[in-house]
């Protein structure tokens, strides 16, 4: 489905009873929404017929449609080549007729999705969370990635390219070095993922911090295993003279080994899904399941 760009839109209907569907045939000027225009169609509806019959009949050549609603209301329907001709066929003797301002385009609406499914294979292949998202006024696909440098490092390495129609976007600077004072626990487990997730699930899990043969895990109340707790990126464990603390990325204290914390999820569940995303594999003695934390959520 294309993205349709709305803030508002006030709906209403048109009851003309043209000669169209069950008023006779269809003459030569009207187009092919016609019929839908003479049952009564609103604007809205017109505007959502037009879109998926241009993406089922024109995929060669159609690469987008998108409102404009202040001041006046407009439709843009973007085609890599003869869109004036091609739309015309649409919406000639309809309501959208005159409304539709034509641009053109480099790829194509198809391209674009196939573009999409590409670069998301291409980014969990190489164990980078990601989100990505089309841009249909913008003729382009957004790859949203956290570590740009490290994405792109990866690309190179195992010569891989981007689809043309991807564009990086960087949600998230990661941090170069580890804060001032960091002392590291050797003897304790602390598995990090390759780059900071770029979605929250919204689920929290409360429960206690613990440290079970070398392994920090989150015990929630009643029960005795847990779950092994996999850290972002910007996260450290910190020895502070025999207590363990765990650091942010601007060196504050978030929690401590033996406190009770809430740990938010990750957009990762499932041990061996999260495996491919880890900086290291996970110890042979840290049994899952496995807590991708998102953030350390602040006490009330």
């Amino acid at each position: 489905m294309n993205r349709l760009v709305r803030t508002w839109f006030a709906l209403y209907t048109l009851g003309l009873c043209l000669p169209l569907a069950g008023c006779g045939p269809l003459p030569e000027r009207f187009g092919i929404l016609a019929k839908e225009a003479g049952q009564g169609a609103s604007l809205d509806d017109l505007t959502s017929a037009l879109s998926a019959l241009l993406e089922a009949r024109e995929a060669d050549t159609f690469a987008g449609l998108w409102i404009q609603e202040q001041p006046t209301y407009r439709v843009f329907v973007a085609f890599t080549r003869d869109g004036q001709e091609t739309i015309k066929r649409y919406v000639a003797g309809t309501p959208l007729d005159g409304m539709v301002e034509v641009r053109k385009a480099r790829f194509t609406y198809a391209e674009l999705l196939a573009a999409g499914q590409e670069v998301g294979q291409l980014a969990q292949e190489l164990g980078f969370p990601f989100s990505s998202a089309g841009d249909v006024q913008g003729n382009r696909v957004e790859l949203s990635v956290t570590d740009r440098a490290g994405f792109e490092a990866a690309l190179k390495a195992t010569h891989r390219k981007l689809p043309d129609p991807v564009e990086i976007v960087e949600a998230y600077v990661p941090l170069g070095t580890a804060p001032a004072g960091l002392t590291p626990v050797p003897g304790v487990a602390f598995p990090q993922i390759r780059a900071r997730t770029v979605e929250d699930l919204l689920l929290d899990l409360p429960g206690q911090l613990v440290v079970k043969d070398g392994c920090l895990r989150i015990v929630p109340s009643g029960e005795e295993a847990g779950y092994l707790i996999i850290w972002q990126p910007d996260y450290f464990l910190n020895d502070n003279q025999g207590t363990l603390e765990v650091w942010d990325r601007a060196g504050n204290v978030v929690t401590r080994v033996g406190q009770e914390i809430t740990l938010g999820l990750a957009g990762l569940p499932g041990d061996s899904q999260v495996e491919a995303f880890l900086r290291e594999p996970l110890p042979a003695q840290c049994p899952g399941p496995v807590w991708l934390m998102s953030r350390v959520v602040p006490k009330p």
